[in-house]
């Protein structure tokens, strides 16, 4: 009985212990509710003030806002960004952001996960983001986090001082010096060649025009080829091709998550990007050798600048590895694929138009037994036509972004009749879209669907934002004279193989996207050798 009561006065005072807890439980909760919700009215009465302080000063100062898209949710954007995801998916993108533009105007203004994003193919507005005031916007904040785990710091990912220290690291590689000798170019197209059919069975061009570009873009980065294209794969190489498309798949899909990236937990991807940056390490481990050499004026090919690879231009200036890894890697993502995707759209468009295919025989038979260098090929008027419309009318990167770094301005846009000046705050996106812009019937005229190459004749030069199939200002491709030598000179080659092409494909050309865009349905058609062959 005795026990019985302890127990009984243990239990009444161990609940009157709790029922306080709860009480003060209660009021702590009552008063970090209360605070939570005064916090979040100070945040909104904060941000509210700042949005009413730049809406005053902006109109004072004659800016004015852009059309806006008609979100069915606006706050968060996530009406588009659900229907983003379903169109890449169907490879629809493309022509439906040319639509936007058709409906909404030149310029308007979406909401991207939350942030604001201006969206723009007006000239004065590309030419200034990219140009004029390129200072006041940059790519750190959009692809650094999304992409880093992969490539790192580089030209791609980084903003500002070091951006122009990993420019300034690159740049020398890309002189003339450095990418005017094209004997690996004709000695992996033979290759190329053998894998053509002769008999005029229908092929593939678009694999073909990779695996040459992957082979020709790894001689110039390190050295030797990863046997792409004779499917020679070097040891050290092994699944790295397939590792390096998917770490580039993921990339693409972290930058389109945006803030979301988190989401995107696929460990392949981390496997993927371990895998390339191993085999990026293999040759920075010979870079740092050569370096070596280099600084003891021991390597015998120094003073032979055609010889150099980029990686070893870099190593001539730090040993850093870390520094000569991202850069090579950078270099290499920005050559994965542009130049072969290039080459396949030019054929695809040259299947369909046999009287482009005749001009181009024509002036290619005029170079007679004339040696295919540089200077020659820059000669080609009709070649460099091709290249242009073939750019033009589908851009490997079709869609460029950037975010403002500090407040500014965009000179055109806002208003009524989109001709006012728009205030653009700190952290503001903007997005323009290459393909939207180069089928514009105001610059390009009402052919500007058609291909037609002669537009590009002597009477045409596009404006400053008009034409930027390799970006335009600072940070304008490095590679671009490198891309355009190349790719005439294996044009002029097709031409001096082939006597005929025929499409073997009726679907028409339709973007799948990652970084950067190429053809879904390939390059199909079939070839006639010169002779009859």
């Amino acid at each position: 009985m005795a026990c019985n009561t302890v127990t009984d006065n243990n239990s009444n005072r161990m609940l009157s212990i709790i029922h306080k807890i709860i009480q003060r439980l209660s009021i702590e909760m009552a008063s970090l509710s209360t605070f939570a919700c005064a916090a979040l009215c100070i945040l909104l009465g904060y941000h509210a003030f700042c949005w009413l302080y730049r809406h005053r000063l902006a109109r004072s100062n004659g800016h004015l806002p852009p059309r806006k898209y008609p979100h069915m949710e606006p706050f968060f954007g996530l009406d588009l960004f659900i229907k983003t995801g379903k169109l890449l998916k169907e490879h629809r993108m493309l022509p439906e952001i040319a639509q936007r533009f058709a409906d909404h105007g030149r310029t308007f203004q979406t909401s991207n996960l939350g942030r604001t994003q201006i969206n723009s193919i007006e000239p004065e507005n590309i030419h200034t983001v990219f140009s004029t005031r390129s200072t006041e916007w940059g790519v750190q904040p959009i692809r650094l986090a999304a992409q880093e785990p992969f490539c790192g710091r580089g030209f791609i990912t980084t903003d500002g001082e070091e951006w122009a220290h990993a420019k300034s690291l690159l740049k020398p590689g890309f002189q003339r010096s450095y990418i005017s000798n094209l004997t690996s170019l004709e000695e992996h197209f033979q290759i190329m060649l053998s894998r053509i059919p002769k008999d005029g069975s229908t092929i593939d061009l678009l694999p073909l025009f990779a695996d040459l570009y992957l082979d020709i873009a790894t001689v110039f980065l390190f050295g030797e080829s990863i046997g792409a294209l004779s499917q020679n794969v070097p040891f050290h190489a092994e699944g790295v091709l397939a590792a390096f498309d998917y770490a580039m798949r993921g990339c693409g899909i972290r930058v389109v998550l945006g803030p979301l990236r988190f989401l995107y937990r696929d460990p392949k991807w981390y496997e993927a990007c371990q895998k390339v940056r191993q085999f990026a390490d293999y040759y920075v481990e010979r870079a740092i050798e050569y370096r070596q050499q280099y600084l003891e004026g021991k390597d015998s090919k120094i003073s032979d600048s055609s010889n150099r690879t980029l990686l070893q231009s870099i190593a001539e200036q730090t040993g850093d590895r870390e520094d000569l890894r991202w850069q090579v890697m950078q270099a290499h993502m920005a050559a994965q694929e542009t130049t072969g995707n290039l080459l396949a759209n030019v054929f695809f468009l040259l299947s369909r138009h046999p009287g482009a295919w005749r001009k181009l025989q024509e002036e290619v038979d005029a170079v007679g037994d004339s040696d295919l260098d540089w200077d020659c090929i820059s000669r080609l008027k009709y070649v460099r036509m091709v290249l242009n419309e073939a750019l033009r009318m589908y851009p490997i990167l079709p869609n460029i972004f950037r975010t403002a770094l500090k407040s500014t301005s965009l000179p055109s846009g806002g208003g009524p009749d989109g001709k006012s000046p728009i205030y653009i705050p700190k952290g503001t996106m903007f997005s323009t879209s290459s393909y939207a812009l180069h089928r514009d019937a105001a610059i390009w005229g009402p052919d500007a669907a058609e291909f037609k190459p002669e537009r590009w004749d002597n009477k045409f030069k596009p404006g400053p934002g008009e034409f930027i199939p390799f970006g335009a200002g600072p940070r304008v491709c490095m590679g671009q004279q490198k891309a355009l030598i190349e790719s005439g000179y294996i044009v002029v080659r097709m031409m001096q193989e082939f006597s005929e092409i025929e499409s073997r494909d009726n679907q028409d050309w339709m973007g799948q996207l990652q970084l950067t865009a190429k053809n879904l349905h390939g390059c199909v058609v079939s070839l006639k050798p010169l002779g009859g062959g």
